[in-house]
């Protein structure tokens, strides 16, 4: 109601945003405190397996993170079904994992050509990977807000670099989406759909989503939308936004 609603008419109450996700962090780090330390106190406990795959789905960890999180569980029950699970869950978040360099990917740029990722993120910059489709309906949704962030945030003196990178598999969808939703950040395509890149190498299953990179491209954050992102970037590039 204060948010979401009016930004799908282009209302962005970015003030009101922005203190309800700090609210939103300060009870999400309050129980991932109280999930670990349950963990920590029960670690023959099977149910701390269950904790745990929580903590992995609901958490944004890094690698170090995850390892400890493993060993936390009693080795009595690291031959069940649920603990291997667990690890394998794990694996499958290691692409995305706070602290990781971002993969390299093969995409198509608006003109047709193969090109990489790699290509358009820029060094000494922050950076922002946007994962998405013409038929999404919550990315089309956030696409609003990105214009609004880009308008802000994209341009000029240490500008955050936004690059889109569609998994449409039909060209002309894409190059519709486009023009109709009139993005001007980098626009990428990876031709393949679910079954390319973006989705193999980063074991994306749900879009949108996003990598927010810091300026040596290692991955800071993730899967932030709405006034997620606008915390980010006052945290990260200070507050640009109208008082």
């Amino acid at each position: 109601e204060v948010y979401h609603i009016p930004a799908l008419d282009g209302v962005f109450n970015t003030r009101e945003g922005i203190a309800l996700v700090r609210q939103i962090q300060a009870a999400e780090k309050e129980m991932k405190r109280i999930q670990w330390d349950f963990i920590a106190e029960n670690p023959m406990s099977s149910v701390s397996i269950d904790v745990a795959q929580n903590i992995v789905f609901s958490s944004k960890l890094s690698k170090a993170e995850m390892d400890r999180l493993l060993q936390m569980i009693d080795p009595s029950l690291h031959h069940v079904v649920a603990y291997k699970e667990l690890k394998e869950s794990m694996e499958d978040l290691y692409p995305i994992a706070i602290g990781e360099k971002y993969r390299d990917i093969e995409v198509v740029n608006e003109e047709g050509k193969t090109v990489h990722l790699a290509d358009y993120v820029k060094s000494g910059q922050y950076n922002m990977v946007e994962f998405w489709a013409s038929w999404c309906g919550p990315c089309r949704g956030e696409i609003p807000h990105l214009r609004h962030v880009y308008d802000i945030y994209g341009k000029g003196e240490d500008a955050f670099n936004m690059i889109s990178i569609s998994i449409d598999n039909k060209e002309d969808d894409w190059k519709k989406a486009l023009k109709e939703e009139e993005m001007k950040w980098v626009q990428l395509c990876d031709p393949k759909g679910f079954e390319g890149s973006v989705v193999n190498k980063y074991k994306i299953r749900g879009i949108p989503f996003c990598l927010i990179l810091d300026r040596e491209g290692r991955i800071i954050d993730h899967g932030v939308r709405g006034a997620e992102l606008d915390v980010v970037l006052v945290d990260l590039l200070g507050d640009r936004y109208e008082k």
